[in-house]
């Protein structure tokens, strides 16, 4: 059985030889302590448990019996204790009720730290926590999160002309907050803050492009350096099937030779998904590839332009682009939805474009795919297919 009781160790004087309380915890044959926030001048000042020869003695004593009992209360209710170690007990009592005046920010910055989010994910999520906290505050409890709280934070986001699909998915980031903190046990609601509220519906973008449209960009002449290599290198996705961007960079097509092959990083950790996407290059992909080439294998835009930054180059340039050619819904996902959608104008079977494509092969559920597989001559010939449509 663990044994709580108020200490002062005069092995720990902190400056002007002064002396904290602390709550020992003796448990399975070992000790550990728990640092109170009551400092006393001297050890003198402590005898038998309790504060003396202070005129705060008696305000002292209350506080330090009220620290004992919260932390006793907290170890009845805990269950098989003795399977614990006296250093996790300790941490238990620490916590113990940390569920009740959590505020969001700690909640939120628990998230951050725990949850597997990836760095880029992690940057859009802290721009929506700045936008959340703009209205709400950063000491705001989480428990006092209402109904009201959310029609509030509504229309604040919509006040400050925010589309939205922006303003749902700063919503829907504090409906994840709300239910990791419910998960944990962190807090408790008689009524859920979004019972009854109707998330704005998702605005759904046309982004891809007409055969027309995708030649038109190809066709395009300008002497503008910037925006031959954003012109070239969306074709070069379109050419090789709509490669992402992040899939792209990360290919050194010095060890590709004839075929292309990799593993879409976006999905390559998850169960049932395909394991790589192999077809061959087509010369018209060959070309800009040559042209865009480093020393090392690698596509970059500039020789003074680290890999890193290519994003930046394409939100800069996309639009700078979009208005040259007078192509308004332009945006370099276009090129992966324009060359799914030509491919399926063209009866190629909705498989081998999920190959291509890297998607998951067997989305209806059939067994069929137990049986057969999409290999990458039929990529190939599918590829060869929709940019023998562009001539």
């Amino acid at each position: 059985m663990a044994l709580l009781n108020a200490v002062v160790l005069t092995s720990k004087t902190i400056k002007g030889g002064r002396n904290k309380v602390r709550i020992s915890v003796a448990h399975n044959g070992d000790t550990r302590y728990i640092v109170t926030d009551i400092i006393l001048d001297s050890n003198k000042e402590f005898k038998n448990g309790v504060v003396v020869k202070r005129a705060d003695a008696a305000m002292l004593n209350t506080k330090i019996r009220s620290i004992l009992q919260r932390y006793q209360s907290a170890l009845d209710e805990l269950e098989y204790i003795n399977g614990l170690t006296c250093p996790e007990l300790v941490f238990q009592l620490k916590n113990a009720g940390s569920y009740k005046h959590r505020t969001l920010k700690s909640i939120y910055e628990e998230y951050m730290n725990n949850a597997h989010i990836k760095p880029g994910t992690a940057k859009g999520y802290q721009c929506i926590w700045h936008n959340i906290v703009r209205y709400t505050g950063d000491k705001i409890l989480a428990e006092h999160i209402t109904h009201g709280t959310i029609l509030g934070l509504d229309k604040f986001l919509r006040d400050r002309n925010m589309k939205p699909t922006s303003v749902r998915t700063n919503l829907v980031f504090l409906m994840v907050l709300l239910n990791y903190a419910k998960r944990c046990g962190y807090v408790q609601f008689r009524v859920d803050p979004f019972f009854g509220y109707e998330l704005p519906k998702m605005e759904v973008r046309q982004s891809w492009l007409t055969v027309e449209e995708i030649k038109h960009i190809r066709d395009f002449k300008t002497n503008k350096s910037n925006l031959a290599k954003c012109r070239d290198l969306f074709m070069l996705s379109y050419y090789l099937g709509g490669i992402n961007i992040t899939d792209l960079l990360d290919i050194n097509f010095k060890e590709q030779g004839r075929m292309l092959h990799y593993v879409r990083k976006k999905t390559a950790h998850r169960p049932k998904m395909n394991k790589f996407v192999e077809f061959e290059i087509p010369h018209e992909a060959q070309e800009i590839i040559n042209r865009y080439l480093d020393k090392d294998g690698f596509i970059s835009a500039s020789n003074m332009q680290r890999r890193d930054r290519m994003h930046s180059f394409f939100d800069h340039n996309i639009p700078l682009l979009s208005q040259a050619t007078g192509i308004k819904q332009l945006i370099y996902y276009s090129a992966r939805k324009s060359f799914s959608q030509h491919a399926f104008d063209l009866g190629i079977s909705t498989s081998i474009i999920d190959y291509i494509l890297g998607h998951r092969v067997d989305k209806g559920g059939t067994s069929l795919y137990a049986y057969i597989t999409v290999t990458p001559d039929m990529a190939s010939n599918a590829v060869r297919k929709v940019l023998d449509n562009l001539k």
